[in-house]
């Protein structure tokens, strides 16, 4: 049976900053290209709510990294 792998703090640090740096290019990509809602169109609301969602995402994303980075005590 194999044994769990344990991912130290630094480990997790790396991983969440490439994903974080990863999530913001994808963000800017899709603000670059959006033009706002238009009057009942569903594509344009489901555009605006994956929007929504990514920025939600990078922003949890920077909190985990900032609380990483204070319990490693990296500036």
């Amino acid at each position: 049976m194999n044994k769990p792998t344990v991912i130290t703090d630094q480990e997790k640090l790396v991983a969440l900053s490439k994903k974080l740096e990863e999530a913001e290019e994808e963000l800017k990509y899709r603000l670059s290209h959006f033009r706002g809602v238009a009057h009942e169109s569903a594509s344009g609301e489901l555009a605006y709510s994956e929007l929504k969602v990514l920025e939600d995402y990078v922003e949890n994303l920077k909190k985990e990294v900032a609380a990483l980075k204070e319990k490693l005590g990296i500036k």
